[in-house]
């Protein structure tokens, strides 16, 4: 219920005058006023509504009353005190008005309950209706409908007394349209209003829009009667409305203001969407606008000018604005003000004072101004609004979108500033793309000055946030670089990847350019850019994790944990102590940002300090700039070192091949395959089948450096001289074969080449392309798919490793006993499953599984810890540990066994110290592990 009914229910006054604009809902307000006390049973039928004949006061009296007694449900009894009231009433009013009208007034009553009730209505109404000699009368009742007489609407009002005192039951008469009736008329209700009835009520709607009745309304005013001013609905009542229309709320804000909360506008303006139309190109009703055109006529010519400048104003200017603008007086500005206030001109309320309703203020500049006239005023009026807003940014913020507006009319700026003009043309996909450059830029540490956004994050950004299609916005990146409004920054660290860009508009809030891009921003996409966003979601929503830690990295779009790792290392003097050469621990959050992923590193002292950042991150989940902010999961490191090798020994148990490669830093392990190379959708599908089953193989922190957390996929093409291209995919396991333009594009040599890959590609949803590689082969494809996979994780295991603390394995029976079980029968598995579902060397099928045995040497003084193992056919559980004693001197691996088991080994012995073997036996390198007694 609107608050304007609440307030009419209240009243209590006989007569009660609901007022307001043309558009309003004064007959809304009416209407359910009615209706709620009808519910109340008061007898309150639904409004009737005026004519512009004369008469139509006593008409509409009429009506209401004979609605009345139709709708009671009079019995017999009843029906007998009726007739005998009004004969009373019409026997008393006969002198004022004569007894020939007095009585044509109750035939005329009661004819028309006859008409609606039916020729058989109760017996009490058709006895009375006997007894009225009505062809006596026929021209007095036909005259008493086309005439005002203010003794009639008396008579009227007394029937509708005795009418009430019978049903014992309050009557509530409405009636709208009331600005329509005669001044006679009009002067019927004052006169009704200072003698009123004693028990029925009128509530009448009167529209302040129709200045020729204005007279009247005064004159009502002055009897003080009761009055209910109906202004717009909330901005939450507009919003239901176009939730009813099925249409998004995301038009809440810019309905409501062109409104004002309407409810005629906001009908028209839905429609308006509804038809495919924009809803600047609106026309509001003629009727609506018509008050102007008549208003802007009856002003002095000075005002009238005065209205036409200011018609180029959406929202007031302040009042030294005002004054330098027209080149007025404060006296002159009031007298002006006052003029076009009382013409109903200014009208609705904005930022405290009155202002054009902003339907009709766009009429008047869009319509009724000649172009001549605009540029006229465009000028002079762009500048005032510029002063304004830089002399106080914060509270002026409202103004940037109206300062867009005029500035296409400020032909000077244009030529003082081209770039103006460039920005005004901006297409809706290259704003979407600014935006989100200027939303997901990115300050490194430090290095204030150095701000970049990567492209792909910003094109899916403008898609998801900003709504632009993805191949408009991607059109559009090339275009805003050869119009001046992005740069591209060469990061060598990028490889494989677009150059990241960065926004050349100021972003100083006073700049000129800034401020008519920002306001275009708004008009045009409906939202408020937020300039980096990830830095103040940080400062709002992870205030801990800032505070706790000595730096924080953030990056927007899902970087792997092995990047944010990577990030890290360009902050060594965060990173490292070089005191007391220690590594500090690094945290990595990956957050949700309604929908876009924001990924975070902070290093912290002490692993005190991260547990509690950790704590409160982790429990974020809430609301910021309209769209929810929730943490996805964390990585911690510092902890321990991963087996960068244990997946090659896999492969050995699955194969029975070795892996081929440099134990030290370059890695390139490989293995050759025999037979035809592989063609390259076969090559990509074994890789990318090796990481899906690796997804559930490996534990969360292997997870996690390895970035298999999500679903990885692949698109793969050869060129002509053998040049493979294996483009990464994540969101999906599919394998897609690039097409030659796909290729081409590829090779070309133009801007933002993997950005329009993506569309090339045709990506569903949720996948998207992460980097991309090319080699050439002169051979083919003749490695092995599922070993340079693994050599790839290898690489990302020892730079995770590096500054890793390492792995301790103490020499103790009973502890390694178990973890050299737990990786034997780990390793082995996998290299059963592997081998049953994918070739790998040439092999595939059921190999025989090895079982373990290992002879250990704790070492004493002269002789270090020594490790012999065998891996015999067998049970991969049957994993046998021995422990010789420290006095013994064997000289050969099979010495140490034999001393152990009490038998020769069932196969080839190796032999390594303790901290080689035990580490190779683990899945490690020798560098991964610390062996401690």
């Amino acid at each position: 219920m609107r608050p304007e009914t609440t307030a009419l229910l209240d009243m209590t006054a006989p007569v009660v005058v609901v007022t307001g604009d043309s558009g309003t809902g004064k007959s809304s307000v009416l209407l359910a006023h009615q209706s709620e006390l009808s519910r109340r049973s008061v007898i309150a039928p639904p409004p009737v509504t005026c004519t512009f004949d004369s008469g139509s006061l006593q008409v509409a009296i009429l009506d209401g009353l004979v609605r009345a007694l139709t709708d009671s449900m009079a019995n017999r009894t009843l029906w007998r005190n009726i007739e005998h009231r009004l004969e009373n009433a019409s026997r008393e009013m006969a002198v004022d008005i004569g007894k020939g009208l007095a009585k044509a007034v109750s035939q005329e009553v009661m004819a028309q309950v006859k008409e609606r009730l039916g020729e058989h209505a109760g017996e009490g109404i058709s006895t009375f209706f006997k007894t009225l000699r009505q062809d006596t009368t026929a021209d007095l009742r036909r005259d008493l409908k086309s005439r005002s007489d203010t003794n009639v609407v008396k008579l009227l009002a007394r029937l509708c007394d005795e009418v009430s005192a019978a049903l014992k039951r309050n009557v509530v008469l409405a009636i709208d349209e009331y600005q329509r009736l005669t001044d006679d008329d009009q002067r019927a209700l004052a006169s009704l209003s200072l003698a009123p009835p004693k028990r029925a009520r009128f509530v009448i709607a009167w529209s302040s829009a129709a200045h020729e009745a204005l007279g009247g309304l005064t004159r009502l005013r002055e009897t003080n009667c009761g009055e209910v001013v109906v202004g717009g609905l909330s901005s939450t009542d507009v919003r239901s409305m176009l939730t009813r229309a099925g249409l998004a709320s995301t038009h809440t804000e810019r309905v409501h203001f062109l409104s004002n909360g309407f409810p005629l506008i906001v009908e028209g303006l839905i429609g308006q969407i509804r038809s495919g139309g924009t809803l600047d190109d609106y026309t509001p009703p003629t009727a609506f606008v018509r008050s102007l055109e008549d208003a802007l006529a009856r002003l002095p010519t000075n005002a009238q000018v005065a209205a036409r400048q200011l018609s180029v104003f959406e929202l007031p200017p302040t009042e030294s604005t005002l004054d330098a603008y027209l080149g007025i007086s404060a006296t002159q500005r009031g007298v002006m003000r006052e003029a076009l206030e009382r013409e109903n001109i200014l009208s609705v309320e904005r930022n405290g004072q009155l202002w054009f309703h902003e339907s009709r203020r766009s009429h008047l500049w869009n319509r009724m101004l000649s172009e001549s006239e605009r540029l006229e005023i465009g000028q002079p009026a762009y500048s005032v609004l510029l002063t304004q807003y830089r002399q106080d940014v914060t509270a002026s913020t409202g103004l940037m979108v109206p300062i867009a507006h005029v500035a296409r009319f400020a032909r000077a700026s244009h030529a003082a500033n081209p770039q103006l003009q460039k920005i005004l043309d901006l297409s809706p996909a290259e704003l979407a793309v600014l935006a989100s450059a200027i939303e997901l830029e990115i300050t490194a540490p430090g290095r204030e000055q150095d701000r970049y956004t990567p492209p792909e994050t910003a094109l899916i950004y403008a898609h998801n946030v900003f709504g632009v299609d993805r191949s408009a916005a991607l059109s559009a990146l090339p275009d805003l670089s050869e119009q001046g409004f992005i740069q591209t920054l060469d990061r060598p660290e990028c490889v494989n990847a677009d150059p990241d860009v960065a926004v050349t508009v100021s972003s100083d809030p006073t700049d000129e350019d800034n401020i008519v891009l920002n306001g275009r921003i708004q008009d045009v996409l409906g939202k408020t850019v937020i300039p980096q966003i990830t830095d103040r979601l940080v400062r709002e929503h992870f205030e801990t994790v800032r505070l706790e830690s000595t730096i924080v990295i953030t990056s927007t779009g899902r970087s792997d944990a092995i990047e944010l790792v990577r990030n890290a290392l360009d902050y060594p003097l965060y990173r490292f102590n070089p005191l007391r050469r220690t590594v500090y621990p690094l945290m990595a959050l990956w957050i949700d940002y309604g929908g876009h992923p924001i990924s975070l590193a902070a290093i912290f002292n002490g692993t005190t300090d991260l547990q509690k950042a950790k704590k409160a991150a982790t429990a974020v989940d809430e609301m910021s700039y309209g769209r929810r902010v929730r943490t996805v999961r964390t990585f911690e490191d510092q902890k321990s070192t991963i087996p960068s090798m244990r997946l090659f020994r896999a492969v050995y148990f699955g194969t029975g091949r070795p892996v081929a490669g440099d134990a030290g830093a370059t890695g390139n392990w490989s293995m050759i395959n025999d037979g035809p190379p592989l063609p390259v959708t076969e090559y990509a599908q074994r890789q990318i089948a090796l990481l899906d089953i690796l997804r559930t193989r490996v534990g969360d922190l292997e997870r996690e450096v390895y970035a298999i957390n999500e679903p990885r996929g692949a698109a793969v093409g050869q060129a002509a001289d053998n040049a493979f291209f294996f483009v990464e995919l994540r969101g999906s396991t599919r394998v897609v074969e690039l097409s030659l333009e796909q290729i081409t594009s590829l090779m070309s040599e133009e801007p933002f080449k993997f950005a329009r890959l993506e569309r090339l590609l045709e990506l569903r949803r949720g996948e998207k392309v992460q980097h991309f590689v090319g080699r050439t082969q002169p051979d083919g494809l003749i490695d092995d798919p599922v070993v340079s996979m693994l050599d790839d994780l290898w690489t990302a295991a020892r730079e995770f490793n590096k500054h890793q603390p390492r792995c301790r394995i103490k020499l103790r029976k009973t502890a390694l006993t178990q973890l050299l079980r737990d990786a034997h029968i780990r390793d082995t598995t996998l290299g059963r499953e592997l081998s049953e579902r994918l070739t790998i060397g040439g092999w595939r099928g059921h190999r025989p599984q090895h079982a373990l045995r290992v002879a250990i040497h704790p070492g004493d003084g002269l002789l270090p810890p020594m490790v012999t193992y065998t891996q015999p056919i067998g049970d991969p559980s049957d994993v046998q540990v021995r422990f010789l004693p420290r006095t013994a001197r064997p000289t050969t691996p099979q010495e140490t066994y034999f001393l152990a088991f009490g038998e020769e080994p069932q196969s080839e012995p190796y032999g390594d110290t303790a901290a080689s073997a035990i580490a190779g036996l683990l899945g490690f390198m020798d560098d991964e592990i610390e062996l401690v007694q």
